[in-house]
């Protein structure tokens, strides 16, 4: 009986949890695809020329608080993550997610070469 209430309560707390243990797989120069075989589809979507900026978030990532990561993306590859977490109790994290401010993408350096 013993085992079986241990097993239960790390089921349970192995469902919380952030978004570390994924996006920490997660490098830049990978390809939407890579990030999507990672963290698996996107919650949030938006896209400015060859700018992308996809958004996941996880519900009840520890005590109240709902965990958020934007991943960047300048022509199909990642150039960038951000975090960041809400507290709004009893509310679904997707309800949450903020726009996207195209301002606070990565800076992005396009090799030039003489030739």
């Amino acid at each position: 009986m013993y085992r079986i209430l241990l097993l239960g309560i790390f089921i349970i707390l192995s469902g919380c949890g952030s978004l570390d243990r994924q996006s920490i797989l997660v490098n830049a120069g990978d390809t939407k695809e890579q990030v999507l075989n990672i963290m698996g589809p996107p919650d949030d979507r938006q896209f400015q020329g060859k700018n992308e900026a996809w958004q996941f978030c996880k519900t009840g990532a520890g005590f109240g608080y709902h965990d958020y990561r934007i991943f960047w993306f300048f022509d199909g590859k990642v150039t960038g993550v951000n975090s960041y977490k809400s507290t709004r109790p009893g509310v679904s994290c997707v309800t949450d997610i903020k726009p996207i401010n195209w301002e606070d993408a990565p800076d992005v350096t396009l090799e030039i070469r003489k030739r």
